[in-house]
């Protein structure tokens, strides 16, 4: 944060700054600062459809779903092929209950971007919402495909293989989430209910 703070000192209508010191407020859960940061990325550059992305996100973060999803609408018509937006906009969807519209997000974000292993999981978790079990595994199949090493798809998948009935499978994913990330609490609690 010092150094986009230095940046924006030298250079102060300096857009990207403010949007990547926005991104580093977020991961320091500073969400109301990093929602000022990118306000202020998008006033020196009101075409910045990355500010608009990250901005809807924190938003969701802040429960601010409705101005969540325009954030990232406007993202979507500044950049129509913007895939991590659409997943953006699903994500606030999904919290909005708004599921169906959440799926055509998700849709699009892996229409554009087919290897994006968080839209399939985030379809995924909606799947399972609407108890279309069997395509929540499909997704989550899809996902791990995708990225290997992803832990809260093997856990997520291993919920909805409880749910069927498939305890071994379901155990076998925790398993597989915990060697992937040993310290990931909730798949160890998930596991503990299945044995």
């Amino acid at each position: 944060v010092d150094s986009y703070n230095r940046a924006i000192e030298l250079q102060p209508d300096y857009a990207q700054a403010y949007s990547n010191r926005g991104n580093a407020l977020q991961d320091l859960r500073q969400l109301e600062e990093a929602v000022d940061s990118y306000n202020r990325a998008i006033e020196l550059q009101p075409d910045y459809a990355q500010a608009y992305c990250n901005r809807g996100n924190t938003l969701r973060e802040l429960g601010q779903l409705v101005a969540a999803v325009d954030s990232c609408n406007r993202a979507i018509q500044l950049q129509s092929d913007y895939a991590q937006a659409y997943n953006n906009r699903g994500n606030a969807f999904r919290d909005l209950g708004q599921l169906e519209a959440a799926v055509d997000s998700y849709n699009r974000a892996i229409q554009l971007q087919p290897d994006y292993a968080e839209a399939y999981s985030n379809r995924g978790v909606v799947f399972k919402e609407l108890g279309q079990l069997e395509e929540a595994v499909d997704n989550y199949d899809r996902a791990i495909r995708l990225q290997p090493d992803y832990a809260e798809a093997y856990s997520k998948r291993g919920v909805v293989f409880k749910e069927q009935g498939q305890l071994e499978e379901a155990g076998d994913s925790y398993d597989r989430a915990i060697q992937l990330q040993p310290d990931y609490a909730e798949a160890y609690s998930n596991r503990g209910v299945v044995f």
